[in-house]
This record gives C-alpha cells, sequence and structure tokens, in this order.
C-alpha cells in the first residue's frame, strides 16, 4: 500500500516558488520583436512569460544570467506551435550542451530531438505542460512525473 505524506499549506508554497541555484534571465521573441533580457522575477512571473508567447512562433528562452559568456549552467525554451508549446531544456558546459525536447508520457523518449525537426504530437504540451515542465527545471528539480525526453548533445 503507498502512505501519502500531507504537507502543510506552507510547505507546499514553498515548493512553488522559483528558487533555483543561479539567477536566471529571460528574453522573448514576439512576432520581429525581440525583447532583450530581464531578470526572471518568480515562478509566476515565469508562467506570464510563457502565456506571453501564445502566437504560431513566438518564443521565449529562460538561462542561468550570463550563460552566452560563462558557457557554464542551463536553460529551458518554450515556442508556441499555435496549438501548444514545444520545450526544451539543457545543461552547458565543458564546452558540450545536453539539450532535452520534451514531451508527455514514454514515447517523449522514442520522439526524436533532431534540430529544426518538426514536433511530435507527444512533444505539444499544453500550457499547463510547459509551464510545469519550465517551473520543475529551472528550480533545480528536473522533469515532473508522467514527461519524457529525447536527448540531443551538441559539442
Amino acid at each position: 500500500m503507498l502512505d501519502t505524506i500531507a504537507h502543510p499549506e506552507t510547505a507546499l508554497e514553498l515548493m512553488l516558488d522559483l528558487q533555483p541555484d543561479e539567477a536566471l534571465e529571460w528574453k522573448a521573441q514576439v512576432d520581429t520583436w525581440d525583447t532583450g533580457w530581464h531578470d526572471v522575477e518568480s515562478a509566476s512571473h515565469l508562467v506570464a512569460l510563457i502565456q506571453g508567447v501564445s502566437h504560431d512562433g513566438d518564443s521565449l528562452v529562460v538561462q542561468t544570467r550570463h550563460l552566452d559568456v560563462t558557457h557554464f549552467g542551463r536553460y529551458a525554451q518554450a515556442m508556441s506551435t499555435g496549438s501548444g508549446y514545444h520545450v526544451e531544456v539543457a545543461v552547458v558546459g565543458g564546452g558540450v550542451t545536453n539539450n532535452w525536447r520534451i514531451g508527455l508520457g514514454p514515447l517523449a523518449d522514442e520522439d526524436g530531438n533532431e534540430p529544426h525537426a518538426g514536433v511530435a504530437p507527444s512533444q505539444n504540451l499544453s500550457l499547463a505542460g510547459a509551464s510545469e515542465v519550465m517551473v520543475s527545471w529551472l528550480s533545480g528539480h528536473g522533469l515532473p512525473l508522467g514527461y519524457g525526453a529525447a536527448l540531443h548533445v551538441y559539442g
């Protein structure tokens, strides 16, 4: 039998807070407008940013601050497909980027991660799914249960 652990409401609130080890920054591409880099303020701010890239082709990148300079850290990116979100997460370090394309369910591991390739049905996440994955990943908790990932390594 599976026992559950009851958490007081205050503990649950702490679990939802975005408290990464490193400072995070974001930028979005909406139509042809590029926002430039800004600080991520909270998990709710991150969810609002994801909601803001809702038209087909709009995208959001959230990364360790100055990842482009230090080449060490992690990132998550979401692109609107018009009917959902294509989400990738990555770890960068030692001259290698490990990039995972995220999907829902066991097929996600097999659906591939080729640059510039189309999104498989399992990899087209809802707003809730994209938010859940990005907040969890950027909080340092990895992928939530129920999601899979296809790896592509850049050298």
